[in-house]
């Protein structure tokens, strides 16, 4: 058995911190939380350009055309579940679904999201809905809240997959690749990043740091702030 090198650390950041800030739009789903839940949005719209990127330009088994989304596999998956020999370096085939549903699923979070903003609470790139014939339109945060759910039902489902794992497949040491990037399996594969990569996933992590620095410096920007250009002041609710 050997240690595969397959998933990069721009892969592993995006990773916990896609887990992490998707937990504090959670926790920050109120009234009173809505600039912080607004912000944490942002965020993952700035992951997921990254995510969507890195799946053609980034590393093997980060790219979409590595992920098996044949029909056939999957079924040949379930039938082997309880086989040790049983083994997939990057993501399995019902992974693999699970990952694009996810990443699909919160496209469409954060664009109702920025909808039901404007509309809702006039706040944002497009309050201006706020004041048009969408402004008694209600249904776009229960559209919103819907998505959010089944984002919740597929997070569950990556959790019993992993549990799963975890339990038929241990010394693959799949759980703990996420965290170290290795994999033990029979294969002798490692990835390398060329220039152009590490240049990408480093300017991302900039933007997004950037982001949040310019929202603690700026909190009445348009991105979550009120802006009506009839008006001359800004309110922003925190």
């Amino acid at each position: 058995m050997n240690k595969s090198y397959i998933w990069s650390l721009p892969t592993r950041v995006f990773h916990w911190l896609f887990a992490v800030i998707i937990l504090i739009a959670f926790l920050t789903d109120d009234d009173k939380l809505l600039f912080y839940h607004a912000i944490a949005g942002y965020c993952i719209f700035i992951l997921l350009i990254f995510r969507f990127t890195w799946g053609y330009m980034g590393p093997k088994f980060s790219k979409f055309k590595d992920f098996n989304l044949n029909i056939k596999a999957v079924k040949t998956f379930i039938k082997s579940l309880f086989k040790k020999d049983n083994e997939y370096l990057g993501h399995n085939p019902l992974a693999s679904y699970v990952m694009i549903g996810m990443l699909i699923i919160t496209t469409l979070i954060i664009f109702t999201g920025v909808l039901t903003y404007g509309i809702e609470e006039k706040k944002g790139l497009f309050n201006f809905l706020g004041d048009s014939f969408l402004k008694d339109f209600k249904s776009m945060d229960n559209i919103h809240e819907f998505f959010a759910n089944l984002l919740l039902f597929l997070i569950g489902l990556h959790l019993i997959g992993i549990f799963i794992d975890k339990l038929l497949h241990k010394q693959k040491a799949a759980l703990k690749s996420i965290f170290t990037g290795y994999k033990i399996s029979n294969s002798n594969i490692n990835i390398k990043l060329n220039f152009f990569q590490k240049l990408f996933a480093f300017l991302m992590f900039v933007l997004l740091i950037a982001f949040l620095i310019f929202n603690i410096i700026n909190p009445n920007n348009k991105l979550v702030a009120f802006n009506n250009t009839n008006k001359n002041i800004t309110i922003i609710t925190t």
